[in-house]
């Protein structure tokens, strides 16, 4: 997939890590950090801390299998009308289209499930795909 980055663009955040819940608990304060440097509503900045926070969770956990040898990358761009994140481990994937439907009423109450359809529903864009080393994901928030 080839991506245009737009010239009034700039990168907020751009973190490697090792697969570790502990990097969940510190999303929240880092993105906050970042408002200040590309304006957005609450809305849609609390939008962005629950794609951003699940995106790096399934990576963590489904694609990295929780293995601290595995890493996690994950970058925030802030462009003129939006921020871009990127979301990338080093499992084997999945197809986007064979992800169960969590409001079907077979898996309502299901425990997991969800974090994709909250990305997609919340965000303007998404694209997943198999990468050599793993699963990218790469959603578009709106700044309003």
């Amino acid at each position: 997939m080839t991506c245009l980055v737009s010239h009034d663009s700039r990168i907020l955040l751009s973190r490697d890590v090792p697969s570790s819940r502990e990097e969940l608990t510190l999303l929240p304060r880092l993105l906050e950090g970042l408002r200040e440097q590309c304006v957005m509503s609450d809305t849609q900045f609390f939008n962005l801390v629950v794609a951003v926070t699940e995106a790096v969770n399934n990576a963590i956990e489904h694609g990295n299998r929780l293995d601290p040898a595995r890493r996690v990358h994950y970058s925030l761009e802030c462009m003129a009308d939006g921020v871009r994140c990127v979301v990338e481990d080093e499992g084997e994937g999945f197809v986007v289209d064979d992800l169960a439907d969590p409001i079907s009423p077979e898996n309502i109450m299901m425990e997991g499930g969800r974090g994709i359809f909250l990305i997609r529903a919340l965000m303007r864009s998404f694209h997943a795909e198999r990468t050599e080393h793993g699963m990218r994901i790469e959603f578009e928030c709106a700044r309003e």
